[in-house]
This record gives structure tokens, C-alpha cells and sequence, in this order.
């Protein structure tokens, strides 16, 4: 008897409109959405101060740095991390890059990341030198 798996991921390999993430984006969108503010409001691009695909984009990196939930809320690691008491709020520290790092990957939201260093890295890779 065969028992089939479902996996409770679902892949997302758009979104982020083509942009990586910036230095300040991920501070400038927690800013606003502790304001209580939409990334689908109208004058978010004036809010953010950035282009329409760009609001987008600052979305897509804040959820896959499990910044915020799918309701533009924001997370108790992003409150604890980013608010202006909060440990590292402009990311100054080389730690809190490495620890969003692992959010990225540990979230799956962002997919390639998720397959590149969870799925391709099951097995020990070696080097072997070539002459």
C-alpha cells in the first residue's frame, strides 16, 4: 500500500517584480505597516518613496523574511528585531543578516531558497581537485 504525501508548501517564484532586497526596504516597510498602513493603498508610493512595482517587491521580501503575515501584519521576530527599541532596527549587525538569512530559508516562502539550501543540500558535497 502506497501512502502518498501532500506537501503543505506552496511554491512562489515570482513576486518580488525582479528586485533583490535593498539595504533599507525591509525597515522602511515595517515603519509603514506599523503605522497601520496597506502596500495596496494608493499613496503607498509616495509613502515608501519608491516606484509601484517596487511597493510590490517590498511586500514580497518582508513575507519571505517572515517580516510580516500574508495579512500585511507584522511578526513578533519583526517587532523584536526591527521597532526603534528592538535589537538591531536598521540592521547594523552582521548577526541579524545572518539571522534573517535563515528566516528566508526556514520560511520557504521565497522557494528557489528553500530548494537551493534545504532540498539540493540533503547530500555531502566534495570537492575533489582537478588537474
Amino acid at each position: 500500500m502506497a501512502v502518498k504525501v501532500e506537501s503543505k508548501l506552496k511554491y512562489t517564484f515570482s513576486g518580488h517584480e525582479t528586485f533583490q532586497c535593498r539595504q533599507f526596504w525591509l525597515k522602511k516597510g515595517f515603519d509603514y505597516v506599523t503605522k497601520g498602513k496597506s502596500f495596496n493603498a494608493e499613496d503607498a508610493v509616495v509613502e515608501l518613496g519608491v516606484g509601484k512595482n517596487m511597493v510590490n517587491s517590498i511586500r514580497f521580501w518582508m513575507r519571505a523574511f517572515d517580516l510580516i503575515t500574508s495579512g500585511d501584519v507584522p511578526t513578533e521576530f519583526a517587532i523584536k528585531l526591527l521597532s526603534d527599541d528592538g535589537f538591531d532596527p536598521y540592521l547594523e549587525d552582521e548577526a541579524s543578516l545572518w539571522l534573517l538569512h535563515y528566516q528566508l530559508v526556514k520560511k520557504a516562502f521565497a522557494s528557489t531558497y528553500y530548494f537551493v539550501f534545504n532540498e539540493l543540500r540533503k547530500e555531502k558535497i566534495e570537492f575533489t581537485k582537478c588537474m
